[in-house]
C-alpha cells in the first residue's frame, strides 16, 4: 500500500536513543520509546505514517473505562500522546492505510478472558487524521457481529481484511458498504490446541502484511500455534485467489506455544519475512528462488539483543518497515519472565 502525502515535511529519520544499543549481524539496534511500567500499555501493533510518526494500537491499556486510546510516537523525540479514543472498545488490535487522505482502519473490542473479545463487542473503527496528525476523529464504527478474535489487518482499498485467530478463518469488511463477511477459512489459518500449551495454543492465523509483487497482491499471514509464516493471493476486492501456501515452519529448541509464538509481520523485498517472536526474538526468514526458507535471529534469542548490551526485547509483538526501508521498528507488549513492565519501541537496521 502506497500511504497518502500529509502536507508537512517528513521527519528526520535517525532516532534519537533513549536505550543501549548493540552492532552485531550488521545489525543496529535501539530502544526509541517504552512506557513506564507506572502506565503499562501493551503495544500490540504500529503504523508508520508518511512522516515517519508512528500510530500504536494497544491490547490491554489498563483504563478504567471502554474508550481505549490511540496513540501516535514521535521517534525522533521519543515522545507519545493519545490522537483519539475509540468508545466502546478496552482492545485493539490491528491498523490499515484505507484509501483516501488520511485514512485509517482499526479493529477493537471489549478483551474477554483468555485473550478474546467479548462477542459481538468487535468493531472497524475508520479514523481520519488530522492534518498535521496531531488529533484524529473516529468518523466511523463498523460492526462486525458474531465474532470474538480480530487480529492484523490489512486493506486492498477500502476493503479490509483481518484475520480471525479464533475461527481459522479471514473476514473481510468492506468500509464503505459498512458490511461484513467470512472472506474464507483454511486448515492452515486453525490453531492448534492439541499440540500446544496456554492461550496462543488456540490462535491460529494472527499478524498480516500485504505485498504486491509483478502486479499481483500477496497476503503473508502468520500462525502462532503451528508456527507457520505462509502467504495467499488475492484480487482487487480483497478476494483470495488460489490455494494458502505454507513458505515456513518456525523451528526451535523449544516447542512452538505461549512463549514462542510467531506474531506480526512485515515483507521486505520480494518474500524476506521479519516477524516479532513472542517473546523471544527478532525472525528473519529469508526466501530463496528455488523455494528453501533460512532462519535467522537478528535480535535475540532470548529476548536479549546480541551483544550483551542490555536491550531486552519485552514480548515483540509487531513490526514496521521504516520509510528509508533501512530499517524497521519492534514493537512489544512489555513483559519479562512475567513480570509487568511497559510497552517499547525498539528500531533495528536491517
Amino acid at each position: 500500500m502506497k500511504p497518502s502525502r500529509f502536507p508537512f515535511a517528513l521527519l528526520p529519520l535517525a532516532a534519537a536513543a533513549r536505550g543501549g544499543s548493540f552492532r552485531g549481524l550488521s545489525h543496529i539496534a535501539t530502544e526509541i520509546f517504552s512506557f513506564p511500567p507506572t502506565n503499562p500499555i501493551f503495544i500490540e501493533n504500529l503504523f508508520v505514517l508518511p512522516d515517519a510518526r508512528l500510530l500504536l494500537t494497544s491490547f490491554v491499556h489498563f483504563g478504567p473505562d471502554t474508550n481505549s486510546p490511540l496513540h501516535i510516537l514521535n521517534p525522533v523525540t521519543s515522545s507519545v500522546s493519545v490522537v483519539t479514543t475509540l468508545p466502546n472498545s478496552t482492545s485493539q488490535t490491528g491498523i490499515a492505510k484505507l484509501s483516501g487522505a488520511n485514512r485509517y482502519a482499526v479493529t477493537a473490542g471489549i478483551l474477554g478472558d483468555n485473550f478474546e473479545f467479548l462477542n459481538n463487542t468487535v468493531n472497524v473503527y475508520v479514523v481520519s487524521l488530522g492534518w498535521d496528525a496531531s488529533s484524529a476523529t473516529v468518523v466511523d464504527t463498523i460492526p462486525v457481529p458474531g465474532v470474538i478474535s480480530a487480529n492484523g489487518l490489512v486493506a486492498v482499498g477500502n476493503v479490509v481484511l483481518s484475520a480471525d485467530s479464533r475461527g481459522g478463518r479471514i473476514l473481510r469488511v468492506d468500509t464503505v458498504t459498512r458490511t461484513s463477511s467470512v472472506a474464507f477459512a483454511d486448515p492452515l489459518l486453525f490453531g492448534d490446541p492439541a499440540n500446544v500449551s496456554g492461550s496462543l495454543g488456540i490462535t491460529g492465523v494472527n499478524g498480516l502484511f500485504l505485498k504486491r509483487h509483478g502486479g499481483q497482491r500477496w497476503v503473508y499471514f502468520t500462525n502462532s500455534a503451528r508456527g507457520v509464516y505462509g502467504r495467499f493471493k488475492v484480487n482487487s476486492l480483497g478476494h483470495k485467489v488460489g490455494r494458502v501456501e505454507v513458505l515456513m515452519t518456525a523451528t526451535s529448541d523449544d516447542p512452538v506455544g505461549f512463549t514462542n509464538s510467531l506474531d506480526d509481520l512485515v515483507v521486505d523485498g520480494d518474500t524476506d519475512g521479519y516477524i516479532a517472536w513472542q517473546d523471544r526474538s527478532l525472525l528473519k526468514v529469508k526466501r530463496y528462488n528455488n523455494g528453501t526458507t533460512a532462519q535467522t535471529v537478528v535480535l535475540g534469542p532470548g529476548g536479549v539483543a546480541t551483544g550483551n548490551t542490555g536491550i531486552t526485547l519485552k514480548t515483540p509483538t509487531s513490526v514496521a518497515l521504516g520509510l528509508d526501508g533501512g530499517h524497521i521498528y519492534v514493537g512489544t507488549g512489555g513483559a519479562v519472565a512475567g513480570n509487568l513492565t511497559g510497552g517499547q519501541v525498539v528500531k533495528v537496521t536491517i
